[in-house]
């Protein structure tokens, strides 16, 4: 039988996080297949692991956003990949725990799409996904960004609600509540205690530290899902 491979795609720009970033994953994963997509424009000379560079989205108006730029350098990046379970994360983001893939693993389904969750009212808000990190299998990941439009900048929906809900929108149970879909179609584990991720911006911008500590405290008078995990 066919050893089922693990494999970690960076999809974002080239930041000061980026190489220590590849550098421990390489530890924790010495197996892994390891691939970052990337930018034409960014300098990757000192990458020490794969690297997809693609040609820059163009900015959307009246509203720009990172939309485009995940949808497209997430396909290229999956597209050039030959692991059958992937970690999709960030170019900014420390994911710590050596065990992740065993914590997905241990859920027995393989089309579910595994998240970090931080436990924030807006996060229980119908369609909200958080786009730090995704682990499931390669057919999944690939069915979720090649199933999502390139956003015409019309309008300036959350990333977290427009990936999720595009993705959502041609499954033949869309018209369940949203508990339901949810549980049908991911896996929600903690940003901190699972994932063990550190983010760049939480660490390093005040600005991000701000807006953490407002969701926090933000009135819970909305549409929730109970929270399990």
């Amino acid at each position: 039988m066919k050893e089922t491979s693990i494999g970690i795609l960076l999809q974002g720009d080239v930041r000061g996080w980026t190489i220590p970033i590849i550098e421990e994953h390489q530890q924790n994963f010495p197996d892994c297949e390891i691939v970052l997509s990337t930018w034409d424009d960014e300098d990757v000379s000192d990458i020490p692991c794969k690297v997809i560079q693609t040609e820059v989205p163009k900015p959307t108006q009246p509203y720009r956003s990172s939309k485009n730029y995940q949808i497209i350098g997430s396909r290229s990046g999956l597209n050039s990949m030959k692991s059958d379970i992937i970690l999709k994360t960030r170019t900014d983001i420390f994911m710590h725990n050596p065990n992740i893939f065993k914590i997905f693993f241990s859920e027995n389904n393989q089309k579910k799409i595994m998240y970090a969750h931080l436990g924030l009212v807006k996060e229980f808000r119908d369609y909200w996904i958080n786009d730090f990190c995704q682990l499931s299998s390669k057919e999944t990941l690939l069915n979720f960004w090649n199933s999502i439009p390139l956003h015409d900048g019309s309008d300036n929906e959350a990333v977290e609600k427009y990936l999720t809900r595009n993705y959502l929108k041609n499954k033949p149970d869309n018209d369940i509540s949203w508990k339901k879909i949810h549980d049908r179609y991911f896996i929600r584990k903690r940003f901190y205690e699972d994932f063990q991720i550190e983010f760049e911006k939480f660490v390093c911008l005040e600005s991000y530290q701000d807006n953490l500590l407002f969701a926090a405290s933000e009135d819970p008078n909305d549409k929730l899902i109970p929270y399990s995990n």
